[in-house]
């Protein structure tokens, strides 16, 4: 409540103000009213650019989106969020150092805790792109001492099934899904863990629960679809490799298409020789 007493005293004010003058010179007051609408437009262009370039990113227009946040990101005041939006944009179209330079600055800048979180976890993929694991890992780790999650608990478990220990990651995950196990990353990070360690059932079971989510990204259908065939289940396991050659990757992955695209094929044959035997 407290934060919305400032503007609206300013709102109040500039009013006042505005009908003051007019009282003095009406033409005065439209010239007011005019300059009020242009410093408007001036101070909150980055915000304008943030919303053409996320129009753009909704129509799979990934370049024009970035050149849009570049100009958000250029702007000056240049709100947190998009800059934010900046550099999860650059780490989707391959630059990943570039987003490092925009999220570190950041960390300085902001006085929002969760802001601060979200470029830190942020920053942490950047690493893992540009290859720094270990870097990505050890930031996430200590945030985490500071700050329990979901997005921190969510991201680091991921890494953790990719670079060390899966019986260790298993532990690390099973803490993160009793800290919410609603969460669609945390169930496909438990899932996933499972899958890993060859428990199969557990796997299975996991994906069930994550599948009523519909996740939107390859992986989860894929590595369902590998679970179901350890299971014998290869008429579940095909349905569930066709929905994961329609969805997009993360752009965190070890799973390309052409993998996705070669166990399809290797699931079908499964079934050919299957019913002709």
């Amino acid at each position: 409540m407290k934060a919305l007493i400032k503007p609206l005293l300013v709102i109040v004010g500039m009013i006042i103000i505005v009908i003051i003058v007019f009282n003095v010179n009406i033409w005065a007051g439209f010239g007011l009213i005019a300059a009020i609408i242009i410093f408007a437009a001036y101070t909150s262009r980055a915000s304008l650019y943030a919303l053409r370039g996320s129009r753009e990113f909704a129509k799979g227009e990934t370049p024009q989106a970035l050149e849009w946040y570049k100009k958000a990101y250029n702007s000056k005041p240049c709100p947190d969020k998009h800059r934010i939006g900046y550099g999860y944009l650059l780490m989707r179209t391959g630059d990943a150092k570039q987003a490092e330079q925009v999220f570190g600055p950041l960390l300085k800048a902001t006085k929002s805790r969760d802001t601060l979180v979200q470029a830190q976890c942020n920053l942490a993929t950047a690493y893992w792109l540009q290859g720094k694991q270990d870097e990505a890992v050890a930031l996430l780790t200590d945030v985490l001492k500071e700050y329990k999650n979901t997005l921190v608990y969510g991201n680091l478990g991921y890494f953790k099934i990719l670079h060390g220990d899966p019986e260790e990651a298993l532990t690390f995950n099973l803490e993160a899904y009793a800290y919410n196990g609603d969460d669609l990353t945390i169930l496909d990070n438990v899932a996933l863990n499972y899958y890993k360690l060859g428990q199969w059932t557990l796997a299975e079971e996991t994906y069930q629960k994550l599948m009523l989510k519909s996740p939107k990204f390859a992986e989860p259908y894929y590595y369902y679809a590998q679970t179901l065939k350890q299971l014998g289940k290869t008429d579940e396991a095909i349905e569930q490799i066709n929905l994961a050659a329609t969805k997009t990757l993360s752009f965190v992955t070890p799973l390309t298409k052409e993998q996705i695209e070669q166990d399809a094929l290797r699931l079908r044959a499964l079934e050919t020789d299957a019913n002709n035997s």
